[in-house]
């Protein structure tokens, strides 16, 4: 019987050390699953004894401790909420009170640096072999890491070579949440690991949702431009940039800083007589980064030419990029008199004004009013003034009778328009000077300059006088002087 007994229990304990050496312990999963570094470890178990949850220690990485028993087989995953995996690598191993364990997996711990002016953020993860204080083995060999980011929600996924432990990711938006984790794919293994997640709000002044170009108005040789800008932005600083065409470079003419949301730039020396420019304005972070641009806007060119009492007035296109209609309105000043509204068209580029009715008067001056439509009509924009003149016309008697009669006796030049420079001279027969005078209002009444009267005959005049438009009359010519 006692040797019944013992056969039984030696049969026993062999079916026993057969059970053992079987079993087996299999990591299927190591995970950090939140931006507090729990970690969530997988498993699958084949024995039937108590199995314990081994990790590094969290001071002395190149020792282990129990974190946990586990006792209901039934159970194939673990969280662990102390493992701060947030803060540092995690190694973890599953064994029983034998010697049969799992391999020994770890988490990888991911860090970066922002940088908002590049608009980059630069990863990094550890690697696991260079770790000081050294680190457990990790039996585990990634074929692949994969760079998770969610952008506002949406995931892109990059992968990135299993030699590398770093990547950049260029292009970030301003003020968008991220989540970026780093995926590691395992040699021989079904499943993938994430490490730490990093959580970032790319943090800058809010930029104006839009800056609208409202109107250009000249001023003598220069241009003002007036620009609206987004209350709600947090910026300001603005650059007023300038081209000569809708789709050529454009040159910076002035930075300005302002927390007014109306900004009314200046072009000075804009040659707006005859030159056409093109013109934005651009919102400037704290990075020096273009963010926000305007529209673009022009400034209207009029040009004005005169043949005879015809006066023909031709201009470009307010904001001359879009289809959005405009209204023109020409006004004219004459002798600098206040200016007048003389014709209002829509979509038109072109006026003809004609001038016989006003010869009396030698100065017309002319500009263009652009409405935009749908806007204030406060709110226009305003071309060059265009200027043109009539010929100026003289009149000069042929003869004249000084006898006092009230009738006909002085002599003295008419004018269609009011000289700025006036010269003019009287002569005998033998180029003696008998009169002169600087005064276009003083007539020559037919007496020498020693107040004797001119003999009866004829005498020479010269004239020289000079317009409103700067444009110089010389004159000679014969004058009768009748004693009746």
């Amino acid at each position: 019987m006692r040797k019944i007994l013992i056969s039984i229990l030696i049969t026993i304990s062999f079916f026993l050390f057969i059970e053992r050496s079987i079993a087996q312990i299999d990591i299927t999963n190591v995970s950090v699953i939140n931006d507090l570094g729990h970690v969530r470890i997988s498993w699958e178990y084949t024995g039937t004894d108590t199995i314990y949850i081994n990790r590094d220690e969290l001071e002395i990485l190149n020792q282990t401790e129990d974190i946990a028993e586990i006792t209901d087989l039934s159970i194939k995953s673990y969280i662990d909420i102390t493992a701060q995996a947030n803060t540092k690598p995690r190694a973890y191993r599953i064994s029983e009170n034998t010697l049969i364990s799992s391999d020994i997996v770890s988490t990888y711990y991911l860090t970066s640096e922002y940088d908002s002016c590049l608009q980059q953020i630069k990863l990094n993860w550890n690697d696991l072999d260079d770790y000081n204080p050294p680190f457990p083995t990790n039996d585990w060999t990634p074929s692949q890491f994969y760079v998770n980011i969610f952008e506002d929600g949406i995931l892109q996924k990059i992968p990135v070579s299993a030699s590398e432990n770093e990547y950049t990711i260029e292009n970030l938006l301003d003020n968008t949440d991220y989540t970026i984790f780093i995926e590691t794919q395992w040699q021989g293994q079904d499943s993938t690991s994430n490490s730490n997640p990093i959580n970032l709000f790319t943090q800058m002044p809010i930029s104006p949702d839009y800056i609208n170009a409202i109107s250009t108005v000249v001023d003598g040789n220069s241009t003002n431009i007036k620009f609206n800008i987004d209350p709600n932005t947090e910026l300001d600083s603005y650059k007023l940039l300038k081209s000569d065409s809708q789709t050529g470079e454009f040159d910076t003419l002035e930075t300005y800083t302002t927390s007014e949301y109306e900004l009314i730039a200046n072009h000075n020396n804009s040659k707006p007589e005859t030159e056409i420019n093109y013109y934005k304005l651009i919102s400037i972070n704290q990075c020096g980064r273009e963010t926000t641009n305007s529209n673009l806007i022009n400034n209207i060119v009029l040009k004005v030419e005169i043949d005879d009492f015809d006066v023909s007035l031709n201009w470009n296109n307010f904001k001359e990029n879009t289809l959005i209609s405009e209204s023109y309105e020409i006004y004219r000043s004459v002798n600098n008199l206040e200016p007048e509204l003389i014709g209002s068209f829509s979509n038109f580029n072109s006026f003809d004004d004609n001038i016989e009715s006003l010869q009396s008067y030698n100065q017309f001056c002319y500009y263009i009013r652009a409405i935009e439509s749908g806007t204030s009509i406060s709110e226009y924009s305003q071309s060059n003034v265009g200027c043109v003149y009539l010929k100026p016309k003289i009149y000069i008697p042929e003869a004249f009778t000084p006898n006092n009669d009230g009738h006909n006796d002085f002599f003295q030049a008419v004018f269609s328009f009011i000289p700025i420079e006036f010269d003019f001279k009287i002569y005998n027969r033998w180029g003696n000077l008998i009169f002169e005078t600087n005064d276009y209002s003083k007539a020559w009444d037919g007496k020498e300059f020693n107040r004797n009267s001119a003999p009866t005959g004829s005498y020479i005049y010269y004239l020289r006088v000079k317009s409103p438009n700067n444009q110089v009359v010389e004159q000679r010519g014969n004058i009768m002087v009748i004693h009746p």
